[in-house]
């Protein structure tokens, strides 16, 4: 035996308690997965010793080819063809859900506290030189991640900061300037910012120029501060911010890719963003241990919870409580392209 055995694909979610010791299984012969139950003796393999330093949720590997042993790192995804997709019959899933409709503020409620945005119908408020409208918030009953829409008509911003969270643009039309603590970076449709905690920004564009963005803030609960001038603290640590699309660094997970604009290993612990591209499909309903935002760049499609659906298209804000069941489905031939935010900081590719 010089391969270890797939015990399930996806991972094993555990709550481990401080202190304790877990035994984790790298052969995928035990009967007590994902934990050691001595069914290696005899081969090569050897159970993993892992101590859990504080009580959490983990997601303990189960295809055993993770390279983040003994905790997933999406590996299952790459050992397959074609990514997990929903093999129910669709008269079947009609069946069991219900199409939502649209509130007069543009909003679908899904399950757990789900839900789909319409930009056309949000509420643009003036605020320190840029239009500003929330998306997700504590209102909505997010826990960590906040983010709103901005857009502006050439000019200048005023100078904010997020006291104690991480800020991270997102380019949605148009191009302009982002200067972070007096340091000048580009923004443009598809590309990302990256704001540290404390760190002051303000955002320009020539005029005659529309530009819009996302702003997604880690932890959720900070709210902007307008300041009379740009603070001077520029974290030299990590000195480059701004991130574009770059095929020869996206990832694959099975037919579909992927590729973090901004996370950890870009100097973000609180907050990833990626762009991803999802071919014509619906995925196995699934579940994320992180909160995520989630906008179609482009195509249709059909956002799936335990009891209800509802349309999507080109433009659509997903909001997704950590650990809400979902599935999203891609109903165009030429595939849909999305971007998305989530806290805590990682990779987009692990699911249970």
């Amino acid at each position: 035996m010089d391969q270890p055995i797939v015990a399930q694909y996806k991972p094993y979610r555990i709550d481990v308690e401080e202190g304790e010791t877990y035994l984790w299984c790298s052969c995928g012969l035990s009967q007590s997965q994902p934990f050691c139950d001595k069914s290696h003796v005899g081969t090569d393999f050897k159970p993993l010793r892992f101590q859990a330093t504080e009580a959490r949720t983990l997601l303990f590997c189960g295809c055993k080819h993770s390279r983040g042993q003994p905790l997933c790192d999406g590996s299952h995804n790459d050992l397959t063809e074609e990514y997990a997709g929903d093999d129910r019959p669709v008269e079947e899933l009609l069946l069991l859900t219900e199409e939502v409709t649209f509130d007069p503020s543009g909003r679908a409620m899904l399950d757990g506290d789900c839900y789909v945005q319409k930009p056309s119908s949000l509420n643009w408020v003036p605020e320190g030189g840029l239009q500003v409208a929330p998306l997700i918030t504590g209102d909505n009953n997010a826990k960590h991640l906040a983010q709103y829409y901005a857009r502006m008509s050439g000019g200048s911003s005023e100078p904010r900061r997020y006291p104690g969270s991480d800020v991270v643009l997102f380019g949605m039309s148009g191009r302009g300037d982002v200067r972070i603590s007096g340091r000048p970076f580009g923004i443009e449709p598809q590309s990302g910012v990256h704001i540290r905690a404390d760190e002051s920004f303000e955002v320009s564009c020539n005029a005659g120029e529309q530009l819009s963005f996302l702003v997604t803030v880690c932890p959720g609960h900070s709210e902007a501060e307008i300041l009379t001038a740009p603070l001077d603290n520029f974290s030299e640590d990590y000195p480059e911010r701004a991130f574009s699309c770059d095929d020869s660094k996206r990832n694959s997970m099975a037919d579909r890719f992927y590729q973090v604009l901004i996370g950890e290993d870009t100097g973000s612990a609180e907050v990833s963003q990626f762009i991803g591209e999802v071919p014509k499909s619906k995925a196995a309903p699934h579940r994320h241990l992180y909160e995520e935002a989630i906008i179609i760049l482009s195509a249709r499609g059909v956002m799936w919870t335990e009891t209800r659906r509802a349309p999507v298209e080109t433009g659509d804000i997903i909001f997704l409580p950590a650990e809400q069941e979902h599935s999203l489905e891609c109903t165009e031939d030429s595939g849909m392209v999305l971007a998305g935010h989530y806290y805590p900081s990682g990779e987009p590719n692990i699911n249970y």
